[in-house]
């Protein structure tokens, strides 16, 4: 769908993109993620048009269109929702166009939306709107600036997975831009973590989770161990191979509660649903994350995942 090679961005001396490769495929979702200020919203709008390349290739399937959401949907306030998805199908003959206009109302379940002003329905309601007149031309490449940023906690959940079915559903390929890890992990099929305009790493949520190419990477997407620092080699043989092959680096929740080795429990934070555990274990410190409908002691016998 999409081939991306060496593409670089310079901002008044500054470089925002430096040598990004990237590939879309068909029916795939495809999440930058990273800071405020790290590129990925400048490397979105170079793909729509809006910014031009200093160098690089980019190379879009032939007769493939390019739609995009933008972070605050972009919708006009003084028209009603009718019309701002009539907006997008201004070229489309006055009778294919209503039935269109139609279908789409119908599809994205905002019909009895209609006559109603952009201003005046929720921000839930105003995603779907402006979902609806991002594909109204059937384009297949969807680029999404932020999506839920304006949405509180409970309506990100809700249309999150929403929105990733409506993108499957609709046979399109999608990249979206964003800070938060957990939009990430739920709607990707691939995740490009990028800092300072270049990719850190690339590849599926659970393999970007699990498998990071570097500790940066791995803190960036959640708590995680690292035994440097520590004399290893006082652990039992098969913890220090299997730290080996985690490449001294693991997450909480893969020291799970068995009976092969016994820790001491320094502190423990109840947070709901788990216990976040700090340990130690013949001088080496971890953390762990538990079931909290385990009961807690000053010993906590683990294994490891």
């Amino acid at each position: 769908m999409l081939n991306i090679r060496n593409l670089n961005k310079k901002f008044n001396n500054i470089d925002v993109l430096k040598h990004i490769n990237l590939t879309l495929k068909e029916g795939e979702i495809l999440s930058i993620l990273g800071e405020s200020g790290c590129g990925k919203s400048t490397l979105l709008r170079i793909i729509a048009g809006l910014e031009t390349k200093d160098s690089g290739d980019i190379e879009l399937k032939k007769d493939c269109g390019v739609a995009m959401m933008f972070q605050n949907y972009a919708l006009f306030p003084h028209l009603n929702v009718n019309k701002n998805i009539e907006f997008a199908l201004s070229k489309m003959p006055k009778n294919e166009r209503d039935i269109e206009i139609e279908s789409l109302l119908e599809k994205f379940k905002i019909k009895e939306l209609k006559n109603k002003m952009c201003d005046q329905i929720s921000g839930g309601q105003a995603q779907r709107v402006a979902f609806a007149r991002a594909v109204a031309n059937k384009e297949k490449l969807l680029l999404l600036d932020e999506p839920f940023a304006n949405l509180d906690h409970n309506l990100r959940h809700t249309l999150r997975s929403e929105l990733k079915q409506m993108i499957k559903q609709n046979g399109l390929s999608a990249i979206m831009v964003t800070h938060d890890k957990e939009d990430a992990f739920m709607l990707s099929d691939r995740i490009a973590l990028i800092k300072n305009g270049i990719i850190l790493d690339i590849g599926t949520p659970k393999e970007l989770y699990f498998n990071p190419s570097s500790f940066e990477v791995a803190k960036f997407l959640g708590e995680m161990n690292s035994v440097a620092g520590y004399n290893i080699e006082v652990l039992p043989d098969e913890f220090k191979q299997w730290l080996k092959n985690k490449r001294y680096m693991f997450r909480p929740e893969q020291i799970i509660s068995g009976n092969k080795f016994e820790a001491n429990v320094l502190s423990y934070r109840f947070l709901g649903a788990f216990y976040e555990l700090e340990l130690e274990f013949m001088n080496v410190k971890f953390k762990s994350i538990i079931n909290s409908n385990i009961e807690i002691s000053d010993k906590f016998g683990f294994d490891l995942n």
